[in-house]
């Protein structure tokens, strides 16, 4: 039963295939790669766009909460759609300041001085099913290190949290989440993305970063992490 803006009564989304949602995505003007993900019993859990920026990502958002509606009935929440847009005449290069519409405004004050911080140490080690990964950031001339364990099947998330857990006591967060780390391929270029939840005093605040894979996917992931914080590390 659904309400009559085509949504469910309890705010949920219906289900609805991923490949057919994408599908209806990609034809949005602007959008040039989209990743669906679902949640329990199919439900919208996830949209990751990669896109210009000759659009805002605000209008982007209401795009694809409009075709999704539209083609198939599923009223989705704006803060399950992340946007990552590059710059119009580099495809190859990751977009600095753009990302998913925040629901809540938040203000982190400056943590650090202006060098941003650099990858040194990255090392993976798996035994059985459990992948440790351990991190050294260069911040201020010094190296902070980081660590995150857990199933193998979770690599890139993990290289994410490590390098979450070497930065996360400059962000003056109470929490810090790594809702997502995956690979997209826009044309004949590779692209990690990052997707991160801060919960602050003053609210919660969503994070994206991009970075393009040149040596491997944990280095990329770990750079899209980096590029994600540093808007935090470094505001501007």
């Amino acid at each position: 039963m659904r309400d009559g803006n085509g949504g469910r009564p309890d705010g949920g989304s219906a289900a609805a295939e991923p490949a057919a949602l994408e599908a209806a995505i990609l034809r949005i003007q602007g959008i040039q790669a989209a990743r669906v993900v679902a949640g329990p019993g199919g439900r919208v859990s996830e949209v990751h766009v990669l896109a210009g920026r000759e659009r805002g990502a605000k209008q982007l958002v209401r795009d694809v909460q409009s075709v999704i509606l539209t083609n198939f009935g599923v009223d989705i929440d704006y803060r399950t759609v992340s946007v990552v847009q590059l710059e119009e005449n580099s495809p190859s290069a990751p977009a600095q300041s753009e990302g998913r519409p925040e629901p809540v405004s938040v203000s982190v004050p400056p943590q650090i001085d202006s060098t941003r911080p650099a990858i040194v140490r990255l090392v993976t080690e798996t035994s059985g099913f459990t992948t440790e990964v351990k991190i050294g950031v260069s911040v201020s001339g010094s190296e902070r290190a980081g660590i995150a364990r857990g199933p193998s099947t979770s690599g890139l998330r993990l290289v994410a949290g490590a390098i979450v857990d070497a930065v996360g006591a400059m962000l003056h967060a109470s929490s810090v989440e790594v809702q997502s780390a995956e690979l997209m391929t826009v044309g004949l270029v590779q692209l990690a993305v990052v997707v991160l939840r801060l919960a602050t005093s003053r609210g919660e605040q969503t994070l994206t970063g991009s970075a393009m894979v040149r040596k491997d996917a944990n280095d990329a992931v770990a750079r899209a992490t980096l590029d994600a914080l540093n808007r935090v590390l470094n505001p501007r």
